[in-house]
């Protein structure tokens, strides 16, 4: 065997396995924008193919289009603090959260549209004391309509005010900039990644995660609702990502679909199920196994897979044997140094 041979990954073809219900082909990958040597062709294949398809970005944009087209309220209304506007915000963000997370959930959970095909995890939604309310999925839906929506509308109504005043620097149609319009997306995406993984690390900090950081961890199997169901000071640093809108000059469409995706693309990412299927077709790809390998083993995978900073610092999770000793070999050091 040469040495190339021996440093190539042995290929784990998706199916079963002793852990998982339904794991994707092992060892998974992560974007090929940062790879070296560069790889041109499957980076730009990468960043193009997700708007070429139903994905979960294009969901959060079609969202986005909807509600700034059609409910959202007017740059004049929103010079002043009142009540109004910022109730329709309100109303706006709690809606889209309920209609996609209770679809999700009553489709996958409860009408049982497709079974166990593609579920990670084979455990059902649990019934528990470590739950508000004793309950898993109504525990989620508390943390994340009292808690989620508020935060993540606050911060939307303070953005909106302050560029309705013309206190930042923003757009005001997208012939102002076209091609930073169009560009700007893909850097929210990158944005996103790199937000996440910081703030991540920091709430894994034991204080931190004993006192806050928990109560998502609560969920070791995940559903619908679980991607928002956080301690409220773990939404405020969440949802802080969006301060970089403060800074580059955006358009609503920009802010409306980044906090979108923050929120709406949570709870796609903890669906607990690699892909939606339709009649046993694909209709679109929906759980991250890259995310629900953190909620299995807890310090690992902190970031996403747009940009590889799991790998640059050590904490990445592949999904195979190998890497899960490595990374259970990581948990005792780093408890045994507390």
């Amino acid at each position: 065997m040469s040495k190339t041979d021996a440093a190539t990954p042995e290929i784990e073809p998706a199916g079963k396995s002793r852990e998982w219900n339904f794991h994707p082909a092992l060892p998974i990958s992560m974007s090929p924008v940062f790879d070296l040597p560069p790889k041109p062709k499957a980076a730009l294949n990468w960043l193009l193919g997700t708007w070429t398809k139903l994905t979960p970005p294009v969901s959060h944009l079609t969202f986005a289009l909807v509600a700034f087209f059609l409910f959202w309220p007017s740059t004049e209304a929103m010079k002043v603090l009142s009540w109004g506007w910022p109730l329709q915000i309100f109303v706006i963000n709690f809606a889209a959260t309920v209609i996609l997370a209770g679809a999700l959930h009553y489709y996958l959970f409860i009408l049982r549209g497709q079974e166990m095909q593609l579920k990670f995890d084979a455990r059902p939604m649990e019934k528990s004391r470590r739950f508000t309310f004793g309950n898993q999925v109504w525990d989620n839906m508390f943390w994340s309509l009292v808690s989620g929506v508020p935060i993540w509308s606050a911060w939307m109504i303070l953005y909106f005010w302050v560029a309705a005043n013309g206190w930042v620097w923003s757009l005001d149609s997208v012939r102002a900039s076209p091609v930073w319009f169009v560009l700007f997306f893909f850097v929210i995406r990158f944005w996103q990644s790199f937000h996440f993984y910081w703030i991540h690390r920091l709430i894994h900090i034991p204080w931190l995660f004993k006192n806050v950081h928990h109560l998502h961890h609560r969920n070791v199997n995940v559903g619908p609702w679980s991607g928002l169901a956080m301690h409220p000071a773990e939404h405020v640093l969440y949802y802080s990502g969006i301060l970089i809108h403060f800074v580059l000059p955006s358009h609503p469409i920009h802010l409306i679909f980044h906090m979108f995706a923050l929120n709406l693309g949570a709870i796609y990412s903890h669906s607990g199920f690699a892909k939606l299927l339709v009649r046993n077709k694909e209709a679109m790809k929906a759980g991250s196994f890259h995310h629900q390998l953190h909620h299995r083993y807890f310090e690992c995978n902190y970031g996403s897979e747009e940009i590889p900073l799991d790998r640059w610092f050590g904490s990445f999770h592949d999904g195979t044997r190998a890497a899960t000793d490595r990374i259970r070999a990581r948990k005792k050091r780093m408890y045994a140094s507390k």
